[in-house]
């Protein structure tokens, strides 16, 4: 399992999660993003870097990045 750099995000308007592997952020990516930005390309662009990192072919750091921009777009980072 590789670690991130924890990134919190809103699970619901007072409900406030902490994402800490990259399993979990595809995860969250999968099963969990809000329904109106599913077709988002930050969406999938963060999908396609935590699934590489997964396999071994990207790296953690760059699948960070782009699940914090997607988590932007969707308008769910908490700060």
């Amino acid at each position: 399992m590789r670690t991130l750099t924890p990134i919190d995000v809103w699970e619901a308007p007072s409900v406030r999660r902490t994402i800490t592997t990259v399993d979990e952020a595809s995860n969250w990516l999968i099963y969990r993003w809000p329904e109106a930005h599913l077709n988002d390309p930050a969406r999938q662009a963060a999908t396609a870097a935590c699934l590489a990192a997964l396999d071994g072919s990207g790296e953690a750091e760059a699948a960070r990045a782009a699940f914090v921009t997607a988590a932007e777009t969707a308008h769910i980072l908490a700060d």
